[in-house]
């Protein structure tokens, strides 16, 4: 089965790989001899086209008491500015490793932290 974008999932799909890359999709074909079969329902890598990965910092921080917007938005940049190349890089692995397993295959990400923890701007943002 996998769902081609139609209402309901496909049976019957053959699905040619070749190095790592879908070459071909064939329906309502049986599978050649030797083939893999997949149990259960293929989809195709899912996208995230708005990401900030170092929002991962404030996940289930900012849900508690009376937290709106502002009060959001004050510990995100709070966040921010602590935050150096390290840190956001242990953030980002963490975070697309976790869109990875999810299904997630593209990413669009919204980087806007372009200098130090002092205000200066990076050399190579």
């Amino acid at each position: 089965m996998a769902w081609l974008g139609g209402d309901e999932p496909t049976a019957n799909v053959l699905i040619e790989v070749a190095d790592g890359v879908i070459t071909r999709v064939s329906t309502n074909v049986d599978a050649p001899a030797g083939a893999h079969r997949l149990r259960g329902l293929t989809l195709p890598g899912l996208a995230n086209t708005h990401s900030h990965v170092f929002h991962r910092a404030i996940r289930g921080r900012s849900q508690s008491g009376v937290a709106d917007f502002w009060s959001w938005r004050t510990l995100m940049y709070e966040v921010a500015e602590r935050l150096d190349p390290d840190s956001l890089y242990a953030l980002a692995h963490a975070t697309y490793a976790e869109m990875a397993l999810s299904g997630i295959t593209s990413v669009g990400e919204f980087f806007y932290l372009h200098h130090d923890q002092g205000g200066k701007k990076y050399a190579n943002p």
